[in-house]
């Protein structure tokens, strides 16, 4: 019997003599979109502030010191892992694809002559064609179409599971420049590390595995901000337990993951530049301003109230406006956070202006959007939230050329946006609840809400279908399958229900119980035939209804 323990760098955990197995006892793919975004967000994070990510220790079983390891503990993670190495490589420039490639899988000596690749990861049986064919294998995770039939046709819910997390990985990396996703790769390589347990018997690993899952839980950053703040600031017993109720109090509030949220949105307004240890940082930003009793007692509280409302769509003690709310609601389904920090610095510093607070997240909403679907770079984004930020400080919000404000380019840039294609999921369910909002009599409708966006003409149309007698052009399949006037709103089961029917038949589904179930499909009501013409009139129509309401 043995044990070894060793840090490893994700760059050398898929080395070119890995050989990672998940034996066939093991669940298959299980997380969810959360567990994934949870992942994803934690990285980037700390991609862009500079330092080192520890993702937890890894329990394989090894035999002897060569041949496949099978995964007791961290088949997840280690998957999640390869579905990102994969969507950078087949992302990346020419030359950086190699490299990429090779912590996923190399061609064999023999490959010439008939021989294979030596794949780093391998799954279950059922899933590991799945898992070659659209992740491990060059330009896969760009099949995201095929990719949806086969899960379609199979009814795999792991595999499933692996496409979602392909497609939310997809929808991030895409929202980085070229330049930011190279820096990216290489940071996850080399500044991203796990620690490999390895162990020569299953009963062994086992027994670690339940040692690492049931003994203790680790310290959070704002469980040790609060033993920082309470020691300096010199609290006698009574004070640090009055104190101590009133934070876990919040922490229940928000719950541990919306509280730990809450602090890189404090964090964000005390620290612009976001570099280095969170925990020092928030705490060089927080002392200089005020007394550690005086943001515990009156400033904590505020943003605790203010993170609620942007956050949660919570009311409490902040009092907005209906309208100050709805655009709260519409900014909630972005999917970048970057606007949650002068969201959230508005209403700690400016609680009751009631007048301001409908100008400004107005302003807000539409910059955001605008931000969000037609500015590539993601640090311009982030400078822009800071001008944002500088001018609350200094009076200037609202004066002319505020950074709140869109240039006549911007608008110009945005309406040309809309124009296009929006093949990204995310990017285009928060567009059409945007869109749909600003329809007549339309609710603003929340990120919760049970709506999914519906292609009206598939995106894979069968075969010998009558789809295609009206677009039998490859050329204004590929232009408008994913433009806003092919997109309506559907309740999941409805979106289920429609697939790849005729339009009649969708539109029963659509109208089944008499009404639609959102606004955005009122305009399709009594339509006998959906042509191109129809699609580009519909996607000029809706544009001109956001144009509207956003002043563009």
């Amino acid at each position: 019997m043995s044990i070894a323990a060793e840090v490893q760098r994700i760059r050398d955990v898929f080395s070119p003599g890995a050989d990672i197995r998940v034996p066939p006892f093991q669940r298959a793919y299980a997380w969810e979109d959360e567990e994934t975004e949870v992942m994803i967000r934690d990285l980037l994070e700390a991609f862009r502030a500079g330092t080192v990510y520890f993702l937890g220790a890894i329990v394989v079983i090894r035999p002897k010191n060569k041949g496949p390891s099978d995964v007791v503990d961290g088949q997840q993670r280690l998957t999640t892992l390869t579905i990102m190495l994969a969507v950078l490589r087949d992302l990346a420039a020419a030359r950086e694809q190699e490299g990429l490639h090779n912590m996923i899988g190399h061609e064999t000596m023999g490959m010439v002559f008939g021989g294979g690749h030596h794949w780093r990861m391998t799954l279950n049986r059922s899933d590991t064609p799945f898992f070659r064919r659209f992740v491990q294998e060059r330009g896969g995770t760009k099949s995201q179409d095929a990719m949806m039939e086969a899960v379609r046709v199979d009814h795999s819910p792991s595999q499933a599971r692996i496409a979602a997390a392909v497609a939310q990985v997809y929808d991030f990396m895409t929202d980085m420049t070229d330049e930011e996703r190279a820096r990216f790769a290489t940071w996850l390589l080399d500044e991203v590390s796990i620690v490999r347990v390895r162990v020569s018997e299953y009963a062994v690993a086992y027994k670690v595995f339940q040692s690492l899952n049931h003994r203790g839980k680790p310290l959070s950053d704002h469980d040790i901000l609060k033993s920082a703040l309470f020691e300096r600031a010199g609290f006698t017993t009574q004070e640090a337990a009055q104190q101590s109720e009133r934070w876990n109090g919040y922490t229940t509030q928000l719950g541990d993951r919306g509280f730990a949220d809450m602090w890189k949105q404090i964090r964000s307004l005390y620290d612009r530049e976001g570099a280095g240890e969170m925990v020092s940082a928030l705490i060089a930003g927080i002392i200089p301003r005020s007394s550690i009793g005086e943001f515990l007692n009156s400033r904590m509280p505020r943003f605790v109230e203010a993170y609620n409302a942007v956050v949660n769509g919570s009311e409490v003690q902040i009092k907005l406006s209906e309208e100050a709310r709805r655009r709260i609601c519409y900014l909630r389904s972005i999917h970048h956070e970057s606007w949650r920090a002068p969201a959230i610095m508005f209403l700690v510093e400016y609680p009751y202006d009631p007048d301001n607070a409908d100008r400004f997240f107005w302003a807000l909403e539409r910059l955001a959007y605008t931000l969000q679907y037609s500015v590539k770079d993601r640090e311009y984004r982030h400078k822009r939230y800071r001008r944002v930020l500088d001018a609350m400080e200094k009076g200037t919000l609202f004066d002319t050329e505020s950074p709140l404000d869109l240039t006549a380019r911007e608008k110009s840039d945005l309406l040309e946006r809309l124009r296009g294609r929006f093949p990204n999921f995310k990017q285009r369910r928060a567009l059409l609840m945007r869109i749909s909002g600003s329809v007549d009599g339309a609710e603003a409708l929340s990120p919760a809400t049970d709506c999914t966006v519906e292609h009206i003409l598939p995106r894979t149309p069968q075969r010998g279908s009558d789809w295609f007698e009206e677009w039998s052009r490859a050329r204004d399949r590929e232009e408008l399958t994913e433009c806003i006037g092919n997109f309506t709103l559907l309740t999941h089961a409805e979106n289920q229900a429609a697939d790849r029917k005729s339009f009649q038949e969708k539109l029963e589904i659509y109208f089944r119980s008499g009404q639609a179930s959102f606004a955005l499909s009122k305009d399709l009501r009594g339509r006998t035939r959906w042509t191109p013409d129809d699609v580009k009139t519909r996607r000029d129509a809706l544009i001109q209804t956001l144009a509207k309401d956003w002043d563009l």
